[in-house]
């Protein structure tokens, strides 16, 4: 099973700081600090190895090791990552840079002062500093990464130099100096509703992410594009309205929002980055605009009432990503697009109560575990454009009675069924292989015990390895063309099955070498209690039992009707 982001992004970050804390990365101590050389008499503070650094620190200027002076001008990588128990920290004029993951989780600092000589601040500089409430962005301070301010859970106010020439402040919020970008929004603020200025056009990455107590934000025409996570985490939120000029969203962009019941997506959108609504728990439907190509990884998973999607007419999908709607409780159906081409892993992993799929006619694959444990799916019809059907692809089905892969008419010897991908499915009543079956492999029918017709359409039997077909071979009756019927009956695995029926044959029920009249007049004559000894070529409709609707269709086809 595929682990889901977050849970993956966490074992990341695990790993990265297990790294950082036993590395040992600095060259000399003054005074319990720790300095790495990092040019001619410049150097970085570093991490402590022999403990963390806590209490107030204040950093000098300038120190002296073994009668050579060196400038301060870095706070490195992780420097203070971790320290929980530092309370103040003192950063001296001449530091230029605070570099990733510097003050990372340092819960205990309430106030941050950055020097005028500050240019740069890197990723997750201050993640998780909870304590912090005020940040002031000095005059030369323009080079900020996308999530610096992560996890400032505790700010109430940015402020600004008026002389910095990228950034200014208004109403405690960090934008860009022309007003054009949404940069940071006070996480800790108290109200409850925000509207983006009409002068923004970009809003940034994770600027309005965890703001817990917004319950409203309005967006002006103006805004075009979105970075990531930007209302990840607001979990007060229960509708917004993106205007159509927006043409970008960027990843986990509404992910967590965990009382969304509504939103309206721009007309102009080109794609649903991962992770979009994930866990958007309130969230029932969404209507995907017809300029949407593709949706990503995990979009919609762990929606927990999320039931069904809409397409707009004349929608230009292509493709969807990994585990779009994996672990979506009570998703139903999904009327798939026939522009859609390509289906990746896990799409309806675990979704207990998808009743109806429409698959694109075009798609060309099935991906691995696409439809693994949907329990409630009793019919599926699979394209004769896929060429693969995955490992596990539609796995313990338990509720799947029809099942359809390819077409009759499709190329011959194109599709590859791999392991497990049919297996457990313990009610498959009626299963359909296409022209374009070319190996069955390893258990891919396991366990298909309850078959009652067998229909493949290919002219030269599929390769099938042992213990590829789970069937009862003695009372399941295999249809095929009357041209391949000795194929089949000598073909390794296919040889096992005891009953091997002409398709064309199917409706002469009287058995006179002929579909006419007459087999219709003796169809409803066994109906009516009459006795034969043909009853499989009596199922017209080929569906395991013999009612009105065979005489039904073998009258249409006699009449020129469709087969």
């Amino acid at each position: 099973m595929e682990t889901n982001p977050i849970i993956k992004k966490l074992q990341v970050l695990a790993l990265f700081l297990l790294c950082a804390f036993t590395a040992s990365a600095y060259d000399f101590m003054v005074d319990s600090i720790c300095y790495t050389i990092i040019a001619e008499n410049e150097v970085e503070v570093a991490r402590n190895d022999s403990g963390k650094y806590k209490g107030d620190i204040s950093i000098p200027s300038a120190v002296i090791n073994e009668g050579i002076t060196y400038h301060v001008t870095r706070i490195g990588k992780n420097a203070f990552s971790g320290c929980s128990e530092l309370t103040s920290i003192d950063i001296p004029e001449g530091v230029t840079k605070i570099d990733e993951w510097a003050f990372e989780v340092c819960k205990g600092l309430e106030f941050i002062e950055f020097p005028n000589s500050l240019v740069s601040i890197g990723r997750w500089a201050f993640a998780g500093c909870s304590g912090i409430k005020t940040v002031n962005i000095t005059r030369n301070l323009t080079d900020i990464a996308y999530n610096v301010f992560y996890g400032f859970s505790g700010v109430m106010n940015y402020t600004c130099s008026p002389f910095n020439p990228k950034y200014c402040a208004d109403g405690g919020i960090l934008y860009s100096k022309d007003m054009t970008t949404l940069v940071a929004y006070p996480q800790a603020s108290t109200a409850t509703s925000f509207d983006i200025p009409g002068t923004v056009t970009t809003v940034g990455d994770y600027c309005l992410h965890n703001c817990d107590n917004l319950t409203e934000v309005n967006i002006p025409e103006s805004v075009t594009k979105f970075g990531m996570n930007v209302f990840s985490g607001c979990d007060n939120i229960e509708s917004i309205y993106v205007p159509d000029g927006v043409t970008t969203m960027g990843v986990t962009v509404f992910g967590s929002c965990t009382k969304l019941k509504y939103v309206h997506l721009p007309a102009n959108l080109d794609s649903l980055k991962n992770s979009s609504f994930y866990g958007c728990n309130a969230l029932e439907g969404v209507t995907i605009p017809r300029n949407v190509r593709y949706i990503g990884n995990y979009a919609f998973s762990e929606c927990e009432i999320l039931k069904t999607i809409t397409f707009e007419e004349g929608s230009c999908l292509e493709g969807f990503g990994d585990q779009v709607f994996a672990y979506c409780p009570v998703f139903e159906t999904l009327d798939m697009p026939n522009t859609v081409t390509t289906v990746d892993r896990s799409l309806f992993y675990m979704c207990p109560s998808l009743k109806s799929v429409h698959l694109s006619r075009n798609l060309t694959g099935i991906g691995y575990g696409c439809f693994y444990r949907c329990s409630s799916l009793t019919e599926l019809d699979i394209p004769g454009t896929c060429t693969l059907l995955g490992n596990t692809a539609i796995f313990q089905c338990t509720s799947l009675k029809k099942l359809k892969i390819g077409d009759k008419d499709a190329p011959a010897g194109t599709t590859f069924i791999e392991h497990y991908a049919l297996a457990h499915s313990p009610e498959l009543e009626r299963l359909e292989l296409g022209a374009n079956i070319d190996s069955l492999t390893y258990g891919c029918l396991n366990d298909l015990t309850n078959v009652k017709i067998l229909i493949c359409w290919a002219t030269t039997p599929p390769r099938a390895d042992e213990q590829a077909l789970g069937i009862a071979y003695s009372r399941t009756p295999l249809y095929v063309q009357k041209a391949s019927v000795e194929a089949y009956r000598q073909a390794r695995m296919w040889n096992r099955f005891q009953t091997i029926i002409p398709i064309e044959d199917v409706g002469d029920v009287n058995g006179d070498g002929s579909v006419s009249i007459g087999d219709v007049t003796s169809l409803i004559d066994i109906l009516l209690g009459g006795e034969t000894d043909r009853g499989l070529y009596c199922d017209v409709n080929l569906d395991g039992s013999v009612s009105i609707s065979d005489v039904t269709i073998l009258i249409d086809t006699l009449l020129g009707g469709s087969e």
